[in-house]
């Protein structure tokens, strides 16, 4: 059986539903109607890297090892750039190419460096490049030199969603919408390269799997445009800012059709989402203020933090002012700056001494690390008070409270309470989950610190609500995605079980039964107890210098870095 796997990133049934109903969405409102649909359970955090390696790994984050787009280097106040390089365990593209199947694998995030399959796979945004998907991040840079002298590369640098002048969110629906048409005819490309020019045999690879991004992008930027409840609701918004998220979806739907016709009738269709999406409340919460507030944290002098300030404040410069070519050469003549710069944002200027915990601030991993003696470079709690001290920090963060009175977290949790497996020692020490306030989610930003400490909750004025650096965006992240299968085999797949919410981890093994290559939990996902890099990657695939201040130029024009 032929399989096509359709990811939609960060899709919800809050959206599709509805739309479909509309009439906007006639191939997702058929599948809906004809096959089985339900949400889709995502990981902790509901984000992109260990959402997309859960789902094709078949392993949680504490297996894979992947928790975000940065990890905390180990004995130091730095972070790293995480790629695919850093996950274990067997993607089921690999084990299904090397079943003999031929694969086709376009934009997932989490797989660059790509796997060498039976096909084609192209890299998602992690891919280190400045001016748009290269030969480099392909699994055969031939053929896709091939297609993409046809129709154009994979991705381009057509919006940067960290720099909005004036016109930019009348501008951006429509490059998205370009943008989603460009992947398609790339991936049809590639679909009659691999079942034409390659096999010779006129039909589809065994195993397609085409993730579009655009659905994700514009619910972070529109979601107050598109839900007039919300509390940064602007009723002001243009036609093209109210409709942006329907029309993106429109076009997703159109690619979807397309893309399941090329494929054939034959195939079992499966469009997934690796998290949910809803709207960001009008407050930003400031862990490390939480921190201060309890005495758990302290900062230097503001003088020492002179050259931090500097160092950004030219990095934020060059980001602006320079054209994606000639910052690529810039960053690439500064080694190590970009992984600096990132980790002063996250730990620069506090007091090492008297700092017992601290927190990276990241949106996208809500965590608090202990400062341990013997584990890090200044660290001041002992290993016998390890625990009264994470108690401390939970009892901190589950008192928080809104000026109202509301909590601030949802729940906090010691790391082993949360993930299990050989990868638990790369989540922070406390993982907790911000609350909802009247059904919408609060963003965790850099403290913005100044004389003293500031407070750790601020409500946004009306100027920022559109979102942007130190304010979140208006559509953030939730846990429930989306599952539907349409086609042959799709009422005898596994999941959704009665009574269960299935999980990303359910998927894999799910495409490689359906493709013959598995029949149950172990055989979607291999090598959870292997080293990082087990199989085809080692650690030669760890990000350069230049390749990580691409990569954070990359995610902080997506909003995901500060």
């Amino acid at each position: 059986m032929k399989v096509l796997v359709l990811g939609l990133d960060g899709a919800t049934l809050d959206v599709v539903r509805p739309l479909a109903q509309a009439g906007r969405l006639p191939n997702l409102a058929h599948w809906l109607r004809e096959g089985v649909a339900a949400p889709l359970a995502s990981t902790t955090p509901p984000v992109s890297f260990p959402a997309w390696s859960s789902l094709a790994t078949g392993l949680t984050p504490g297996e894979h090892g992947l928790f975000d787009f940065t990890q905390k280097i180990p004995g130091a106040y730095r972070i790293r750039f995480t790629n695919a390089g850093d996950r274990r365990g067997e993607t089921l593209f690999a084990r299904a190419s090397r079943a003999g199947a031929r694969v086709l694998c376009l934009g997932m995030p989490a797989t660059f460096p790509p796997d060498p399959v039976n096909g084609l796979q192209v890299s998602g945004f992690d891919a280190p490049v400045s001016t748009g998907t290269d030969a480099r991040s392909a699994s055969d840079a031939g053929l896709y030199r091939a297609i993409a002298a046809r129709t154009g590369p994979w991705m381009t640098p057509d919006l940067d969603e960290g720099t909005h002048d004036a016109g930019w969110h009348e501008r951006a629906p429509a490059v998205l919408r370009a943008r989603i048409a460009r992947k398609t005819a790339f991936a049809l490309e590639a679909l009659r390269a691999l079942g034409m020019g390659r096999a010779g045999d006129g039909s589809a690879p065994e195993l397609a799997c085409i993730v579009f991004s655009e659905s994700d992008t514009a619910q972070h930027h529109f979601w107050r445009d598109f839900d007039p409840a919300s509390p940064r609701h602007d009723p002001g918004a243009s036609a093209a800012r109210r409709d942006a998220i329907p029309s993106v979806y429109e076009a997703l739907d159109a690619a979807c059709g397309a893309l399941r016709e090329a494929m054939g009738d034959d195939a079992l269709c499966l469009v997934v989402s690796d998290h949910g999406a809803g709207g960001a409340s009008d407050r930003v919460v400031h862990a490390n203020a939480r921190l201060a507030e309890c005495g758990l944290l302290a900062r230097t002098p503001a003088r020492a933090l002179a050259a931090d300030r500097v160092m950004r404040a030219a990095r934020d410069l060059a980001l602006r002012a320079l054209p994606p070519r000639l910052a690529q050469r810039a960053f690439r003549a500064l080694p190590g700056a970009a992984a600096r710069v990132e980790g002063t944002a996250r730990f620069g200027g506090l007091d090492w001494a008297r700092t017992l915990a601290f927190s990276e601030e990241a949106n996208t991993q809500p965590g608090v690390w202990l400062n341990l003696r013997d584990r890090e470079a200044a660290g001041c709690v002992a290993p016998a008070d390890a625990e009264r001290v994470r108690r401390e920090v939970i009892d901190a963060l589950l008192d928080w409270k809104l000026p109202g009175g509301g909590p601030v977290v949802a729940w906090a949790r010691p790391r082993e309470e949360v993930y299990a497996g050989p990868c638990v020692v790369r989540a922070p020490d406390v993982v907790f989950e911000l609350a909802l306030e009247a059904a919408y989610g609060h963003s965790l930003v850099a403290t913005p610190w100044r004389d003293g400490t500031p407070p750790s909750v601020r409500r946004l004025a009306a100027t920022e609500h559109a979102g942007g650096r130190g304010r979140g965006m208006n559509g953030v992240h939730r846990r429930e995605g989306v599952w539907i299968a349409h086609g042959p085999g799709a009422a005898e797949l596994a999941i959704p079980r009665d009574g269960e919410t299935p999980t990303l981890t359910d998927v894999a093994p799910e495409v490689l039964h359906a493709l013959g290559v598995g029949t149950s939990r172990d055989d979607g996902a291999r090598g959870a107890d292997e080293p990082p890099g087990a199989g085809a990657r080692t650690a030669r695939h760890a990000y350069d210098d230049a390749d990580a201040k691409l990569v954070a130029a990359r995610l902080r024009a997506l909003g995901y870095l500060e």
